[in-house]
């Protein structure tokens, strides 16, 4: 069983994807008998739970202890999994998900799989939300959620979503989406694993979710050189050495570029408000696509000192700005075609403002 013969999720109708035929490509123990590998197993769950709304199905594809982080809050109960998902439909009834890929990992019996699902969704914000009042309006987000699954179940969740472009079509501005955001308290859990995480970063430190099974080394330290080059080194001379001279990056805030000098400019735009900004290479998964090259899935984390590039936040300049994103790159003869990075630059800013609203407060962080 090799890797090639997973299920492919590119250039597929829905239709086929929800029905698929053949053997078993992954052993897939302790999973319903129907799933035939860890893709099916994604795309046809997230169908019925979101497309079909058939919210009451996190049950049973979730633990009942379940720790899914975001940037902006925390929860690790599977009822809470529910009553946030009833919330968003809430505000967004119409939300369709369009599954663009899974880029996968074996972990071992004990372990299970580990996937990264990035999804498209087009939905239009009829209800009140993080973000504010209901606006009437439609828009499109990228969200990539890493998952580790395990004899049917989500047992992890990290969850990356471009809340910022999605506020940009429903014409809101990001410092008041942050600011309404902020004011939803998180679990005290959130704070106490962001100010975990912020130490681990700054001190270059593996995380608790290590998995040792085989990978494709070359591009596994092609993934993580990317990282150290970019964000730790902010070394952009021998970007060309990592992209084709065509490829296309799409970035938070709907931020797209095409070729070397444009992408260049997306690195360093982003990082003059953090420029001292560290980051932690916190999971990878590779998968073949088709013969021409590789899917990366990259994890990763950052904190650095905020230095305001717009008046607008300059309020808060000096203080820790902590990223939970992820990547995804298409690799084509050992360079990037493609590249979809996503994290929440709402809950980004809204937790500058909780942490400066706590300062003044006099309480300690």
């Amino acid at each position: 069983m090799t890797q090639n013969k997973i299920t492919q999720v590119y250039w597929k109708d829905i239709s086929e994807l929800l029905a698929p035929t053949g053997p078993k490509s992954q052993k897939m123990t302790g999973f319903d008998e129907e799933f035939i590998d860890i893709v099916d197993y994604i795309i046809r769950i997230t169908h019925r739970i979101w497309e079909q709304k058939n919210i009451g199905l996190c049950l049973d594809y979730y633990a009942q202890y379940c720790p899914v982080h975001t940037l902006g809050s925390y929860s690790d109960q599977v009822d809470t999994i529910v009553t946030n998902t009833l919330k968003t439909i809430g505000a967004f009834p119409d939300r369709s998900l369009i599954g663009e890929n899974v880029i996968w990992r074996e972990l071992g019996e004990q372990d299970g799989y580990y996937s990264s699902h990035r999804i498209t969704s087009i939905m239009t914000n009829k209800g009140p939300s993080e973000f504010g009042s209901a606006t009437g309006k439609t828009g499109r987000v990228t969200t990539i959620a890493d998952c580790v699954c395990f004899e049917n179940k989500i047992v992890y969740e990290w969850l990356m979503r471009d809340n910022s472009f999605l506020i940009k079509q429903l014409g809101i501005e990001l410092i008041d989406a942050a600011k309404h955001f902020a004011t939803f308290k998180a679990p005290d859990e959130f704070y106490k694993w962001r100010k975990n995480e912020i130490n681990r970063i700054r001190k270059q430190e593996l995380t608790d979710h290590q998995w040792h099974t085989p990978i494709d080394k070359t591009m596994a330290d092609f993934a993580s050189q990317w990282l150290d080059t970019f964000f730790n080194r902010k070394d952009y001379g021998p970007i060309s050495q990592f992209y084709h001279l065509n490829a296309k990056v799409q970035w938070p805030g709907g931020v797209e570029s095409v070729g070397i000098p444009g992408i260049r400019g997306v690195f360093i735009q982003w990082l003059a408000q953090c420029p001292d900004a560290l980051a932690t290479c916190d999971h990878i998964a590779i998968t073949p696509f088709e013969d021409k090259g590789f899917d990366i899935a990259i994890r990763w984390s950052s904190i650095g000192r905020f230095s305001a590039t717009e008046p607008l936040f300059s309020t808060y300049n000096g203080q820790d700005f902590f990223i939970l994103a992820a990547t995804h790159l298409r690799v084509i003869s050992g360079k990037i075609q493609q590249e979809w990075t996503v994290f929440d630059e709402v809950a980004a800013y809204a937790n500058l403002i909780r942490d400066h609203d706590i300062q003044q407060r006099g309480e300690p962080c």
